[in-house]
């Protein structure tokens, strides 16, 4: 009993480490920025994804695991928004369409700006935006996990490159 316990414990410490950077954005939007209910969330999904366990099979292909705990979290983040709606109860309703809307709104303009890059520098950052690790890209693309990690870096480089840009136009309008 005590080593099914065990070996349960070291196989959730290895799905959690192979799925945390994806749980905790997930957590992170979820939560509206708020890292503290970020956290909350965290733990709930951490808990949801434990009593999953049992289900899940151990030699699943890396894509269909990543899609198992991807419901899993949305499901268990469907449950804590539910509870958590109490804490959006004292904004107006126009506040929460708004909370939404830019959301929304920032969705499109980082759309936009991966839609400005070269065509390899937007299929790296998709599969980065996908939750998908630099290893996992690499294999897929054919080449090593450091030029991977690289374009990422130059990609958002890129990125930051056109904000700066955008917001020195703004400024000269502005003036």
């Amino acid at each position: 009993m005590n080593d099914n316990l065990h070996s349960a414990a070291a196989r959730f410490r290895e799905l959690l480490n192979r799925h945390e950077r994806m749980l905790r954005w997930m957590c992170l939007r979820r939560a509206y920025a708020d890292i503290e209910l970020a956290d909350d969330y965290f733990q709930e999904v951490s808990l949801a994804l434990w009593q999953e366990l049992p289900s899940l099979t151990p030699d699943l292909p890396p894509k269909q695991e990543r899609a198992y705990v991807k419901k899993a979290a949305r499901f268990a983040l469907s449950h804590c928004s539910r509870k958590n709606r109490h804490n959006l109860q004292h904004l107006e309703p126009e506040t929460i369409i708004a909370l939404d809307q830019l959301d929304k709104e920032n969705e499109q303009f980082l759309n936009d700006l991966v839609d400005a890059l070269p065509e390899s520098d937007r299929l790296v950052v998709g599969l980065y935006r996908a939750g998908y690790e630099a290893p996992d890209i690499a294999r897929f693309l054919g080449t090593s996990t450091n030029a991977v990690s690289q374009r990422y870096r130059r990609a958002v480089a890129k990125m930051k490159a056109i904000v700066e840009k955008e917001n020195n136009l703004l400024k000269k309008e502005i003036r």
